[in-house]
Parts: structure tokens; C-alpha cells; sequence
């Protein structure tokens, strides 16, 4: 004879009656039962637990107009699932509820309070997404979905959290909540198809990698009121040539235009204080910079392989020059000094693996008692 469990994952169909408020489908209720392809959750119902209808074959799901919550991992790897229906009545959805489903599009109305992390995430069909509330989002809730296409937020969140749409590989178009303030770190990692996207002026802090291997994106601006640009925001964004860098931005972060390899030219606000190591690595069209006068040291590999680097502004008030800043800068001729050739001379250039020659060369071209405008 079977085992209870053995038939049970066997069943296909379950149907319950209406019943008063107070009910809850427990955690792992109906878990793996793979035949399992029509499911009638009963009125009164308050809320699906942990994993409770993961791996079951389900197409459609109906949930009643009183359930409040479900559960993480609630219909996770459902992979027969293409419709689903939120009601009014619910408030929450916890950590990857619906990830590996197949639905295609997704409402989620403006009473859900609260989504977890990666509660969307790897639904290879979900092609469009509206938030119609002031939701709060985890980490990753959308992140890879590959042909996700079009999000539209219709009410102001102040934060999108951390790898949001992580590697959704055909974002084309976002149209952001209003107020937003938080774009979290790597929230469009990996999105390469998106080429242009306005930030909102609301936007006071951007992530770290928040658009790394956007390999896509042509143009962007960066809003008044961001601080720093911080580690690897646009690392491998490998066809951006225009970025728009506000005064408010006091530090540049490591690797924050790594392997920028078609920007040619780049104006920083003369009020940046910081640009840590590797900040332009590898920018191979890079023509021209002029620090700004702020700065007072040229950090590690900072300009390493800009190999189409030929005019660079220094300002007096740089002291030392990291290792290997200007390795590879074969193409380096024009060195324009904010200070007299005495003060170039006190500067602490170092010599580790010779990284620095061209600033030593002989050969180059230095001018005194320059500007930061001379090469503008």
C-alpha cells in the first residue's frame, strides 16, 4: 500500500468551501505535488504559509479577498503558473513568493505594503510590471527576469532597493515612482539594453554598480543633490560617451568608469575632493581631464590604460601621485600644472613597476601656472 505522502503528491485537484474569517493554508501544505492543477482556496482565508503551493503544477491561481499575507517561497518554481489575481485585502508578500513561476505581466495594487526580496525574481515570461502603491520593495524582487520590457510605478516610493532589476536583460524603459530618493546597488546591473533613462531630480544617492555592465547606455545625468559616485556605478558601461556629472558631487568611487571604453571626455565639477584607484581604468578613448582643484592626491591605477589620454590639468594642490596612476598612458603628451615647475617638483610620483614614466618622461610637454579652464 502508499504512503499517505506518495498519494497525496499524486492528487490533482483539491477544492475547499467558504468558511468563516481565521483560516490559513499552513507552510508546505501542498508542497511538491506536481499534478496538482486546480486549486480552489476558500473565502476566509487569511493567509498561504511558507512554501505551502511550491512545486505543484497550478496554471491559474484565485486568491480570495481576505488574505492578507503569503508566504516566502509561497508558489515558488510553479512553473506551469501564468496568471495570478491579487486582491484588495492583501498587505504583505514575503521573499521569492512567486520566483520561477511563468507569468507574464504583474499588477500589484496599491494596498500591498510590502514585497520581499527576490519575491519575482527568475520568471523567464514576465514581460511588464505596474506598481500602482507606495510599496516597499526587497532586495532583487525583479532581478532576472529576462524579458522583462516595461515598469511603471503610479505612486511615490522613496527607495528602490539593491539589484531590483538585476540582469533583466531586455529593460528598455522605466518609468520611476515619484519622490524617489534611494537607487539601491546594482538595481540595473546587467540590463544591457538600456541606452538612455532619466533619473529623477528626487534622487539624492545612487548605488554602488547600479548601472555596471550596462553595456547599452549612450547618455545620463546624474541629478543634483548626489554626493559621490560610488564603486563601480558605471563599470563596463562600454558605449557611454555623455554623462552629466552635477556640483554636488564631492567623491568619485574605485572602479566608478572602469572600462568606460567609448567616453572620450569627461568635465568634473571643480568641488570633487576624492577619486579613488581604478575610478577611469581602462577608459581607451579618453582624451582629455582636468582635475579639480580640490584633490589632493592621484590615486593608485587611477588613469591605467587610458591609452588615448593625451591633455591632462593637474591643480597645485596635488602632493603625491599613486602607483602605477598613469600605467599605459601611451599617449600622453600635454601635462598642464596649476602650480611652478618648484612645486611640480615636490610632489611624490611613485616609481613602483615604472607605472609613472610618462610623467617623468623628458619628452613631455609641461606648462606652469595653468588652470582648470586650459583644456576645458
Amino acid at each position: 500500500m502508499p504512503r499517505f505522502r506518495e498519494v497525496w503528491t499524486r492528487i490533482e485537484e483539491i477544492y475547499f468551501e467558504d468558511s468563516a474569517n481565521g483560516l490559513t493554508v499552513g507552510a508546505y501544505a501542498f508542497y511538491n505535488c506536481p499534478d496538482l492543477t486546480s486549486l480552489r482556496l476558500p473565502y476566509g482565508l487569511i493567509s498561504i504559509g511558507a512554501s505551502a503551493i511550491s512545486k505543484t503544477g497550478l496554471e491559474t491561481i484565485v486568491i480570495p479577498d481576505t488574505v492578507i499575507s503569503i508566504g516566502s517561497q509561497a508558489f515558488y518554481n510553479c512553473t506551469n503558473l501564468t496568471s495570478v489575481s491579487f486582491p484588495s485585502s492583501l498587505k504583505n508578500i514575503d521573499g521569492s513568493a512567486f520566483a520561477k513561476t511563468n507569468l507574464d505581466a504583474l499588477t500589484l495594487p496599491a494596498t500591498i505594503t510590502n514585497v520581499g526580496g527576490r519575491a519575482f525574481a527568475e520568471i523567464a515570461s514576465l514581460a511588464s510590471v505596474t506598481v500602482q502603491g507606495k510599496t516597499v520593495f526587497g532586495s532583487g524582487v525583479f532581478s532576472t527576469c529576462p524579458n522583462l520590457t516595461t515598469v511603471v510605478f503610479q505612486d511615490s516610493i522613496r527607495e528602490l532597493p539593491s539589484e531590483m532589476f538585476l540582469n533583466c536583460s531586455k529593460l528598455q524603459s522605466i518609468k520611476f515612482p515619484g519622490d524617489v530618493k534611494t537607487l539601491g546597488s546594482s538595481i540595473f546591473k546587467k540590463c544591457v539594453l538600456l541606452e538612455n533613462i532619466t533619473i529623477p531630480d528626487t534622487v539624492t544617492t545612487i548605488g554602488s554598480s547600479a548601472f555596471s555592465y550596462c553595456t547599452s547606455l549612450r547618455s545620463i545625468k546624474i541629478p543634483d543633490g548626489v554626493t559621490e559616485i560610488k564603486t563601480g556605478t558605471f563599470e563596463e558601461c562600454s558605449n557611454l560617451t555623455n554623462i552629466v556629472i552635477p556640483d554636488s558631487v564631492k567623491i568619485i568611487g574605485e572602479h566608478a568608469f572602469h572600462h568606460c571604453s567609448a567616453l572620450t571626455k569627461l568635465i568634473l565639477p571643480r568641488g570633487i575632493s576624492e577619486i579613488q584607484g581604478t575610478a577611469f581604468w581602462y577608459c581607451k578613448s579618453l582624451k582629455q581631464i582636468a582635475l579639480p582643484e580640490n584633490i589632493s592626491q592621484i590615486n593608485n591605477q587611477v588613469f591605467q590604460g587610458c591609452v588615448s589620454l593625451q591633455d591632462i590639468y593637474i591643480p597645485k594642490t596635488v602632493k603625491q601621485i599613486g602607483s602605477n596612476a598613469f600605467d599605459r598612458c601611451t599617449s600622453l603628451s600635454n601635462v598642464y600644472f596649476g602650480g611652478s615647475e618648484a612645486m611640480w617638483n615636490e610632489i611624490t610620483i611613485s616609481t613602483k613597476d615604472n607605472g609613472n614614466k610618462c610623467l617623468t618622461n623628458p619628452i613631455m610637454n609641461r606648462y606652469w601656472n595653468q588652470n582648470y579652464t586650459c583644456i576645458r
